[in-house]
């Protein structure tokens, strides 16, 4: 229970936060959209959500493959959608389980799933910042959170491929560090040496790609919906607001709030009524955000009861 106290935490906040917004937006209007979208409108957005997920691990597959790992297809696809149990946690940090979980039961070393999971987070970076385009040229007022990305993009670009000074610092930290530390410390250098075998411009290339693919499922549901309910912008402005908002959001826990205000207020821009906006927000985010929680949730209880996996 100590593991999950997070997830249960966020989920008590979110239904809160729906019910308070619900509440104060016209619930014959929330009760009419939904209608129009129906039961199969939901499940024809997590089938995109489970195209999403699918392809994504399609990359991280690659990218332990190509670091000479040879993982199981099938067992190493719940150790990565396990880590999605723990999207709520701040900046994602408790989606790195998946390193744990390829570490004990398909003997990855750590660098190297940390190494696939910073590049992981770098590309899907990458592939917002280039879908956003279209929304942040069509709202100049977010203009900001677009330079925002940007620079953390360049940091990061820049730490890669100019460790020096981050492993100057690991090293003094080591020495000064309570001992439970002093082991992540020393697997500094070894993350950034596999990280730079995932930095030719080849994987990369391979790696945004298929993030592209993948995100870009996600991102049309987002944006058949708000067509659905009468939203008056592009497909390629629709999805551009869905990457703008998730950006937006990254400040809170699993974008929770953050993204689902900014979502909202961008469709409003477009058309769309306050209580309209409301459940494209609320539906996106479940056939995405919530969707992927009990996907990560069943594959724990997969991983749980399953044994290792062993050639």
């Amino acid at each position: 229970m100590q593991r999950y106290k997070f997830l249960i935490l966020s989920i008590v906040v979110a239904v809160i936060g729906y019910g308070i917004w619900a509440g104060i937006n016209d619930g014959q209007k929330i009760a009419d959209a939904i209608e129009a979208i129906g039961w199969r409108g939901v499940v024809f957005l997590c089938g995109l959500s489970l195209c999403n997920y699918f392809l994504r691990y399609v990359r991280w597959y690659a990218l332990l493959r190509h670091l000479g790992d040879k993982p199981s297809f099938v067992d190493g696809m719940a150790c990565y959608w396990a880590g999605f149990a723990l999207t709520t946690t701040p900046g994602k940090a408790g989606e790195a389980i998946r390193c744990v979980y390829f570490n004990t039961r398909h003997n990855v070393n750590n660098a190297h799933s940390f190494a696939a999971l910073f590049v992981d987070r770098l590309t899907d970076l990458v592939v917002a910042l280039i879908m956003a385009m279209a929304a942040l040229m069509h709202f100049p007022q977010y203009h900001l959170v677009g330079w925002a990305m940007l620079l953390l993009l360049l940091t990061v670009v820049i730490a890669v491929n100019k460790p020096q000074p981050f492993l100057m610092i690991c090293a003094r930290l080591e020495g000064i560090s309570p001992k439970f530390l002093r082991h992540f410390f020393a697997g500094v250098p070894a993350f950034f040496e596999k990280t730079a075998l995932l930095m030719s411009w080849r994987v990369l290339f391979f790696s945004i790609v298929l993030g592209l693919v993948s995100w870009c499922a996600e991102a049309y549901g987002f944006s058949w919906l708000a067509t659905l309910l009468g939203a008056q912008a592009d497909v390629i402005v629709l999805m551009g607001m869905f990457f703008l908002a998730m950006m937006a959001g990254v400040v809170t826990p699993g974008g929770l709030g953050g993204t689902e205000v900014v979502m909202a207020a961008l469709l409003m821009a477009v058309g769309l009524d306050a209580s309209a906006a409301f459940v494209v927000s609320l539906i996106c985010r479940v056939a995405t955000l919530w969707f992927s929680i009990f996907v990560g949730l069943l594959s724990m209880l997969w991983l749980e009861y399953k044994p290792a996996y062993t050639e």
